[in-house]
């Protein structure tokens, strides 16, 4: 497709768009046209007071401090000034020599810290420190490194945020607060038992299974359901101390009475789980597009008229009054073109302004980009910014 008139693109951007490629100049260019070279894989433009393509962004370049500049083809190529001695550049990395760290770049008042290498100091080398304690800091930030104590079995109940707890005594601190926790005590018969299984040995959360429906002590229980003591040692007469879970609800479905999930909005738009509820809210998400079935709006005649929206449903009628007010509209077609004009009025005698104008070349039907406008009711002016050829254009106007 050829563009005969400049694009205005108001300030907006041209995306993904590529430069004209090709491993020689274009013929016959014009100050400012630009060009990829696909041999050099570089940019170029067209200097006309130079007569010449150069790179892109090619210019006078002068290596600063440390720089060094060097010109290939117009292209300027700026680089790291290194002596080879103390600093190098291998493989496009700049790098310090051994040679080029001394005694003297060590020092306190040139560096802040000295980087030591993994097993470089040895333990022997470190300074003896108590036992029961590790060389660290518990305070947050930065500061100096301290001996933290270790916390044995015995004190770890009293352990503060500057000490630190072996494994052997988290073990057995833990091993002691779960002694004191309620745990699973087996199942239990609610049709025989006449109290509730209270001792002075059940803690708080022990719990038995029910196996069979009963009522102890107030309590309802039914087979699945869990029976829970609220304290420890809970009496087997006061129903307070205890409390049931129930725990024999299953997953509602077409023949069976239970639980129910709502489904969320993916959920019914994907339309495949038979186990949850459709809400008001997630059918009206499950609309209507080419791959899913589910619900849709038809569309006013004026969307479809205007041909815009692609979500509402068009009716047989509306469609057919909308082609039917396409073919009464009318058409008018022309040549144009005679080697030096660069306007043409057409008229077209379509008695409106609201028309389409398509122009192609003659030669091969392919479509020209070029400005157009409705002068009156009646005419349609093109211009192009260069005359085309004697009888090259058709012209071919719609009325909308």
């Amino acid at each position: 497709m050829e563009f005969h008139n400049n694009v205005d693109f108001l300030q907006n951007q041209a995306l993904n768009i590529v430069l004209h490629s090709a491993a020689v100049a274009p013929s016959s260019p014009v100050d400012g046209q630009m060009y990829y070279n696909t041999g050099t894989k570089t940019i170029y433009h067209y200097d006309s007071v130079a007569a010449a393509w150069k790179p892109l962004g090619s210019g006078t370049v002068v290596g600063g401090n440390g720089l060094l500049e060097s010109t290939t083809g117009g292209i300027v190529t700026l680089s790291v000034n290194v002596d080879g001695a103390t600093l190098e550049v291998v493989t496009d990395i700049v790098r310090v020599k051994d040679g080029g760290i001394t005694a003297a770049k060590l020092a306190t008042d040139s560096v802040t810290a000295i980087k030591i290498l993994a097993g470089a100091v040895s333990f022997a080398k470190m300074q003896n420190i108590n036992g029961m304690t590790i060389m660290g800091r518990t305070a947050a930030g930065l500061g100096v490194v301290s001996e933290i104590s270790l916390i044995n079995d015995s004190t770890l109940a009293t352990a503060t945020g500057s000490n630190l707890a072996t494994a052997g005594s988290l073990k057995a601190y833990i091993d002691g607060l779960l002694a004191g926790l309620g745990k699973p005590m087996g199942p239990f018969d609610a049709a025989a038992a006449t109290n509730l299984p209270g001792t002075a040995l059940v803690k708080n959360g022990s719990f038995w299974r029910v196996t069979t429906a009963g009522t102890v002590q107030g309590l309802i229980m039914k087979p699945g359901d869990v029976l829970f003591a609220d304290k420890d040692n809970p009496s087997p007469t006061v129903a307070a101390d205890w409390f049931v879970i129930e725990g024999n609800a299953d997953q509602a479905t077409t023949t069976v009475m239970g639980w129910l999930m709502l489904a969320t909005n993916v959920d019914v738009q994907t339309g495949s789980d038979p186990n949850k509820a459709v809400t008001p809210a997630g059918l009206s998400s499950r609309t209507a597009t080419e791959i899913r079935t589910g619900l849709a709006k038809i569309a006013t005649q004026a969307l479809t008229d205007a041909g815009a929206n692609d979500t509402d449903i068009v009716t047989p009628l509306k469609m057919a009054v909308y082609v039917a007010s396409k073919i009464s509209g009318g058409g008018y077609s022309a040549i144009i073109g005679d080697g030096t004009a660069v306007s043409f009025t057409i008229t077209h005698g379509l008695n409106s302004k609201n028309v389409l104008a398509v122009v192609r070349k003659v030669s091969d039907g392919s479509e020209i980009m070029v400005d157009n406008r409705a002068a009156s009711l009646t005419t349609l002016v093109i211009t192009p910014i260069k005359p085309p050829a004697a009888g090259a254009w058709e012209v071919t106007i719609l009325k909308k």
